[in-house]
């Protein structure tokens, strides 16, 4: 069962945004505004369904901005639960993020950059939803430190471009062993290390054990938090190979980013676009179509966790 058919009630949709805004500073009006809400939150949620339903049978030459038009709907969804009164102005209802309009000859996407705006939809649902201000890492990225935040990227960035963005490591008796030269990669000793773990949120106490080739992580707790977790955890144990690659944007706000990117070009761009779709010495696109299917896959639940828990 899709969990967003639940949405498809009203009395369901009016209890979940009261009971938010009991936690809100505006409870005394929880009631009127939850019900003033709910037919607005239910037709963002139906209009971000039917863009990804779209999105899976699109063609790549279209897929970005389908992809990006239903993320922003949800994402609207969203802020109506953390954000009663939203839109309270009409700065808001920009996209929040710009980046070059023409690009030069030469152009690398991977090398291109979005700037985070003081106003539009990305810097409110990063106060709203996450607790962030805007610009607090920084007010530029690069979409291959964007890709860098998503390990389903690393066999790309390893096999194309003889990048290694991560060390994998493996989990043994709630024991986390790495190879021993993320501590050299990292500029840290042992006990450097396990204190970089703590103010990252890892654990309160690590004990981080130094030997010949390994580097042995004990007491990690793994707990669900917004921000972009150190350790990704799958099939084994991801960690960036180098501290400054590591960014604190939760993947909702990586794909909005990209997404963003490549529906402007898509729609803009449509000689670099196309040129790019029917070549086959493009590095460039294996990164940006396995992109677009881990948005696919993961972003529909992201979102489904923010609007069903706290």
């Amino acid at each position: 069962m899709n969990d967003f058919t639940f949405f498809e009630s009203a009395s369901f949709t009016k209890n979940l945004l009261q009971k938010h805004y009991l936690t809100l500073e505006t409870k005394e009006q929880a009631s009127s505004k939850s019900y003033m809400n709910s037919y607005r939150f239910m037709y963002h949620i139906q209009h971000g369904q039917l863009y990804y339903q779209q999105a899976k049978l699109a063609p790549v030459a279209i897929k970005p901005m389908l992809l990006f038009y239903g993320l922003s709907q949800l994402l609207k969804a969203c802020i109506l639960k953390y954000d009663p009164d939203y839109p309270s102005k009409s700065s808001v209802l920009s996209h929040g993020v710009s980046t070059r309009k023409r690009k030069k000859q030469g152009y690398s996407f991977l090398a291109d950059e979005v700037k985070v705006q003081r106003d539009g939809l990305f810097p409110h649902f990063m106060i709203k939803m996450f607790h962030m201000k805007p610009n607090q890492y920084s007010d530029k990225y690069s979409m291959s430190l964007l890709f860098k935040q998503l390990p389903g990227l690393k066999d790309a960035f390893d096999s194309l471009l003889s990048e290694y963005p991560f060390f994998s490591g493996k989990i043994t008796n709630q024991i986390i062993a790495f190879p021993g030269a993320l501590l050299d990669s990292y500029h840290m000793t042992a006990e450097r290390f396990a204190e970089y773990l703590v103010a990252q949120g890892v654990s309160h106490k690590i004990n981080v054990v130094e030997s010949k080739d390994t580097l042995s992580i004990h007491n990690v707790v793994s707990t669900a938090n917004d921000v972009n977790p150190l350790f990704h955890f799958n099939d084994r144990v991801f960690i960036h190979a180098q501290k400054d690659d590591y960014l604190k944007l939760p993947d909702l706000m990586v794909y909005y980013l990209v997404l963003y990117n490549l529906s402007m070009i898509c729609r803009y761009e449509t000689e670099w676009w196309g040129e790019r779709l029917h070549t086959l010495d493009c590095d460039e696109m294996p990164f940006i179509k396995h992109f677009l299917e881990i948005v696919e896959q993961d972003s529909q639940g992201a979102l489904l966790r923010k609007l069903m828990h706290s």
